[in-house]
């Protein structure tokens, strides 16, 4: 089995001291949070959503701003002779950077931005039928050339029931964002929680590793933990890669389509690309409100394939590089993932896959070294009678 690429963990602890009283608080206050959680989400469906979204989007930022803590961290104890900022100092610095880089490009776009969507429990609904209208309408494009009447009969099919599946996924995506604008308050803790997973994950670590009995276990424990967090961060890095991909795809084509706002349109497809059929449709339909009747079949085509060369070419074998899974488990997964929990299902798959590789591998391995001990001891008693 090969394992995973060594990638930037959240914490590089190995010492193991007995268990005390800060390891009844960290695990203490996680299973806490945890029971919260539970009981919150199990009598309220928007909880349940909100926090599986705030979850999600809460480990990738911090898994993103992870590495350049490191190296301010690293940084700063080389140039200030040993002193290094706090994690928690080291994440607002992060902060702080990035609001004075995004600052002018909202100055740019913000007002365009907010005026386009001011209420979306009102203008979702409108450019869905819109865009629904407009699928409807490219349904006669082969009308333009000259067919046989059978091969004509076959592509008007064929294109009428292409243009029934997407009206359908459109109408389901459109209920599913007015549904979520519930959620969108909660997206505020985002910052905030990525913040405490990226300052708080260490001491959860080591006293993980150390609440459990045995030397092998808490050896077993410690490695089980640094492999999730591989494989997490790993994740993480290849959404990022395929976000930035996606954006700068969008943002050209739409350029060389000349519709307006193409680099802002760019920046949201790429932003929207971490939310899986939502993300991606609500780009299209945003593309073709803003585009001409005579654009909009171009428009579709263009993302129509870049979907299936995203999905099915470029993302698979992102997560083969970071995860190495094949890109076959990856398709497989997110269609499960699509099946069982719609958007939500979608953003869980890979991840859910990959830790289920690592849980595995940690269960056989261990399962293996015990029964050699086993055996080793049936053979110490043999020899001893």
């Amino acid at each position: 089995m090969p394992q995973v690429l060594p990638v930037t963990p959240l914490d590089d602890t190995t010492a193991f001291p007995p268990p005390d009283g800060t390891v009844a608080l960290n695990l203490g206050s996680a299973a806490l949070f945890f029971l919260v959680v539970i009981v919150g989400v199990a009598f309220n469906w928007v909880a349940l959503k909100g926090v599986i979204v705030v979850g999600f989007l809460s480990v990738a930022l911090a898994y993103l701003i992870l590495p350049v803590v490191r190296v301010m961290r690293r940084e700063a104890a080389a140039r200030f002779d040993g002193w290094k900022p706090s994690r928690i100092l080291a994440v607002l610095l992060v902060y702080a950077a990035v609001g004075l880089v995004l600052a002018p490009i909202w100055a740019i776009w913000g007002g365009k931005i907010t005026s386009t969507v001011p209420d979306v429990a009102r203008e979702v609904p409108r450019h869905v039928a819109r865009f629904a209208s407009q699928v409807r309408a490219s349904e006669r494009w082969h009308e333009r050339f000259t067919f046989e009447r059978e091969t004509r009969r076959v592509i008007r099919g064929t294109t009428h029931r292409v243009s029934q599946r997407i009206q359908a996924e459109v109408a389901d995506v459109g209920k599913e964002v007015v549904r979520a604008r519930l959620v969108v308050p909660w997206l505020a803790g985002v910052p905030l929680i990525s913040l405490l997973l990226v300052a708080q994950w260490p001491a959860f670590h080591r006293s993980a590793a150390r609440a459990v009995p045995t030397p092998h276990l808490k050896w077993r424990t410690d490695e089980f933990l640094r492999q999730v967090n591989m494989v997490l961060a790993a994740y993480t890095r290849a959404q990022a890669i395929s976000a930035f991909i996606v954006g700068t795809v969008c943002g050209v084509g739409f350029a060389l389509m000349k519709l307006p706002n193409a680099a802002m349109f760019g920046i949201v497809a790429g932003l929207l690309e971490t939310i899986p059929i939502a993300g991606p449709m609500a780009v299209a339909i945003s593309a073709t409100s803003v585009a001409s009747p005579s654009q909009v079949l171009l428009v579709l085509a263009f993302l129509g394939t870049l979907r299936v060369l995203q999905d099915y070419v470029v993302y698979p074998r992102l997560i083969q590089s970071a995860l190495h899974l094949h890109p076959l488990a990856v398709v497989v997964a997110i269609w499960l993932g699509a099946m069982v929990g719609g958007v939500i299902g979608v953003c869980l798959a890979v991840p859910t896959v990959g830790l289920m590789q690592v849980t595995w591998r940690h269960y056989r391995d261990y399962r293996n070294i015990e029964r050699l001990v086993r055996e080793h001891a049936r053979e110490t008693l043999g020899a001893g009678h």
